[in-house]
């Protein structure tokens, strides 16, 4: 059964530059804080990172003490069987319930299970479409 909750994950803008995952990942790590999942990209010659970490305000204070601004955003985090499909269903409920995704990132954690964190236009709803009946059903 599929696991849905609203979250909060950090917003970290860096330069494009050589290293900069690096650092961002050890000021988190240095501070004794997991990372659950990371999106990291590059747009408009700057670096973007999105982190679910089990500790905001921990990593927060790190990356500030490291040279980095972080920002929290509400998010959606969706615990799913990893096998083949899932991703799909859950994307699928997201479409029937008319909820548009702003973006998607993941991880497969422990191997059994995988963790895709979202925003969309409806983050209740989204909630609500997947959290009713579970989304590996």
């Amino acid at each position: 059964m599929a696991k849905v909750t609203k979250v909060n994950h950090l917003i970290v803008e860096t330069p494009d530059k050589v290293g900069m995952m690096a650092k961002v990942c050890s000021a988190i790590s240095d501070a004794g804080v997991n990372i659950k999942a990371i999106s990291a990209s590059v747009k408009a010659r700057k670096g973007h990172f999105m982190l679910l970490t089990e500790d905001n305000s921990k990593a927060k204070e790190a990356l500030k003490s490291a040279g980095f601004k972080a920002k929290e955003e509400e998010a959606v985090a969706v615990e799913l069987e990893n096998e083949v499909g899932a991703a799909k269903r859950m994307a699928q409920k997201l479409a029937d319930a008319k909820v548009n995704l702003k973006y998607c990132y993941g991880s497969t954690g422990n191997g059994t299970m995988a963790l895709l964190v979202f925003n969309s236009n409806n983050n209740e709803k989204a909630i609500r479409a997947l959290g009713i009946v579970g989304v590996g059903e």
